[in-house]
């Protein structure tokens, strides 16, 4: 006697199958071609809500800023116990609300760049960033240069 639940050898291990021409009845226009993923939905971006917070909009405006040229990196700005306190620069604080963000960001600069120049080139950068990587409307992103830092030359060659 032939058991009713068994498969067929030549269907076992294909998995379920999406022709539904095979399926009676089945109405072969609700499935776009594309397949049932793009079914009304055209732009990546109608599929659900990217929510970003704080903290990440903090980080990209951390990076952003340290990449500006004339902006003393972490480990020379704070001293070996500021570092270790996480007291270096940049600091930065951001408020992300309704995908609209405010950002401080607070620097140290490398001497002789100038502090006003300085600070509108992370302005800039950092609101550009905020903007293109997380697709915030930047509100304002206010920069204070509270230190200036002339690193010092690697000593050169002693003669003896």
């Amino acid at each position: 006697m032939a058991d009713r639940g068994a498969v067929p050898a030549a269907d076992r291990g294909a998995g379920p199958t999406t022709d539904r021409s095979a399926v009676p009845g089945a109405d072969r226009s609700a499935v776009p071609a594309g397949g049932p993923a793009r079914a009304g939905h055209d732009d990546p971006g109608d599929r659900g809500d990217l929510i970003v917070t704080d903290r990440a909009a903090r980080r990209i405006a951390e990076v952003t800023a340290r990449r500006v040229p004339g902006v003393v990196p972490v480990t020379d700005s704070g001293g070996a116990v500021g570092n270790a306190l996480g007291l270096g620069y940049p600091r930065v604080d951001c408020t992300v609300s309704a995908g609209r963000v405010r950002a401080e960001v607070t620097i140290a600069g490398l001497w002789p760049v100038p502090a006003a120049t300085l600070a509108a080139q992370v302005r800039s950068a950092v609101t550009d960033q905020l903007h293109r990587l997380a697709g915030l409307h930047v509100d304002s992103v206010d920069v204070t240069v509270a230190k200036v830092v002339r690193l010092a030359a690697a000593p050169g060659r002693r003669v003896r």
